[in-house]
């Protein structure tokens, strides 16, 4: 905490951990609903590569909580980045989505894919959300009778 009594962090960490698990699962639960729907979940020119559901964690999981640390970290020092990282971060999901639909065997491997990069920019977005505003509330009297 600074001497004015406001804390010196630019967001809580727990919050990229929430949102990197409640991320990590639905991303999981889109995939099995895109295998469900017929995604074989092929990707690359080698038909032997599949995206397993494993992946899936392991590629939402890291990035969130590792980038979410390096944020956090740097965010310490200068409050200005968070607001910077918010919107790098969701771009970058978002124009790799258009990686995951070019390199995706079938139409539903490659909109399932989509989504899983959609929702991981999201979480991404407000898991480095800066919180650490002043409240201002206006103060009114209240007569009870």
């Amino acid at each position: 905490m600074t001497a004015q009594g406001q804390p010196n962090s630019p967001f809580n960490y727990i919050q990229v951990v929430i949102a990197a698990l409640g991320a990590g699962y639905l991303n999981v639960i889109i995939f099995f609903i895109g295998i469900a729907s017929g995604a074989s979940m092929k990707v690359g020119s080698n038909p032997e590569e599949i995206v397993g559901f494993d992946n899936i964690l392991q590629f939402t999981w890291l990035p969130l909580l590792v980038l979410g640390l390096v944020v956090f970290l740097i965010g310490r020092a200068k409050k200005g980045v968070t607001k910077v990282a918010q919107w790098v971060g969701l771009i970058v999901a978002v124009v790799s989505s258009l990686a995951a639909i070019l390199s995706a065997a079938d139409a539903a491997t490659a909109l399932t894919l989509s989504l899983i990069h959609i929702v991981t920019g999201i979480a991404w977005f407000f898991a480095v959300h800066y919180g650490n505003k002043k409240l201002h509330v206006a103060s009114k009297d209240v007569v009870l009778a």
